[in-house]
């Protein structure tokens, strides 16, 4: 056991800064960020007026329903650029087109797509994700 007592300030210095390193190593670590894009984002004016855009970053599916609402989150806006973490799914709608991403290291991987009209096979396949 040290004794504080007995030791300079110069050392009680260079412990406590020690300490701090210490604790700020085993402390909880930031998930690594990525930058996240709707694929809308750089669209024309026309076509972001015309169709139904938005995107969200899931935090939960709410498997009862069988439209947008299962998907819980928060909602990323199309026109802007986002950083997430790393593994984050992202639903993301265009007009009636539904498609999910992972946001990668590289970018976005595509994991499935289909229709808002007939959206709960996909909600199912995200719930059981959760």
């Amino acid at each position: 056991m040290l004794n504080l007592k007995e030791m300079s300030l110069e050392e009680l210095t260079a412990l406590a800064a020690e300490v701090k390193k210490e604790i700020a190593a085993r402390g909880p670590q930031s998930p690594d960020l990525v930058l996240y894009t709707h694929s809308c984002k750089d669209s024309a004016k026309h076509h972001l007026g015309k169709y139904k855009h938005w995107a969200k970053r899931l935090t939960g599916v709410d498997a009862t329903k069988t439209n947008g609402y299962a998907f819980l989150g928060d909602f990323l806006y199309v026109g802007n650029e986002h950083k997430i973490p790393t593994g984050s799914i992202v639903v993301e709608v265009c007009g009636a087109d539904l498609s999910v991403y992972e946001v990668t290291g590289d970018g976005k991987m595509l994991l499935d797509s289909g229709s808002t009209k007939s959206a709960s096979g996909i909600i199912d396949k995200l719930a059981a994700r959760f």
